[in-house]
């Protein structure tokens, strides 16, 4: 997963990539190191969707954008478009199902 540290460049990312997945973590976060594993595990069998990581405290303003107060979050994208979300409980079988409905 790439990692941002500029909010203009993500949402640009974003934008232009036809799926996208964002994981929000925080430092210090034993379920976000967890989950991100997990999470880029998952990936792998994903080739077409563009994984973006980016931690809380180095975009502050990633919070107000986004509506995530909590980490781990994970933001699924489709054409710029919300269309996935989940936050502090990660149900990867749900994430896959969703991964797999898009992408097929």
């Amino acid at each position: 997963m790439q990692e941002y540290l500029e909010l203009t460049e993500l949402l640009a990312e974003i934008e232009r990539h036809p799926i996208s997945l964002l994981f929000i973590k925080t430092a210090n976060c034993g379920v976000c190191d967890v989950t991100y594993a997990r999470t880029v595990e998952r990936l792998k069998q994903f080739p077409q969707v563009k994984s973006m990581v980016v931690a809380m405290e180095k975009i502050p303003t990633l919070s107000g954008e986004y509506l995530v107060f909590t980490a781990p979050a994970i933001l699924l994208f489709v054409d710029g478009k919300e269309v996935f979300r989940q936050a502090r409980f990660v149900s990867f079988d749900e994430l896959e199902r969703v991964l797999t409905s898009i992408t097929c």
